[in-house]
């Protein structure tokens, strides 16, 4: 049976994202930073993998 969530131990979704998109940006800084990687093929993957992906309706 699933467990009931304590609101003081809940993160909004706003929260969520937030964290992601710092903890991504800070890798990708990194990467070019060492230069494993460029922003220019950093992009080019992510247009790679999004077309793999199905599209959503918005």
């Amino acid at each position: 049976m699933a467990k009931k969530l304590d609101p003081k131990e809940t993160v909004d979704f706003k929260q969520v994202i937030l964290s992601e998109v710092i903890q991504s940006e800070a890798l990708i800084n990194l990467l070019e930073h060492k230069g494993i990687l460029t922003r220019q093929e950093l992009l080019e993957e992510v247009k790679r993998v999004a077309a793999k992906l199905p599209r959503v309706e918005t």
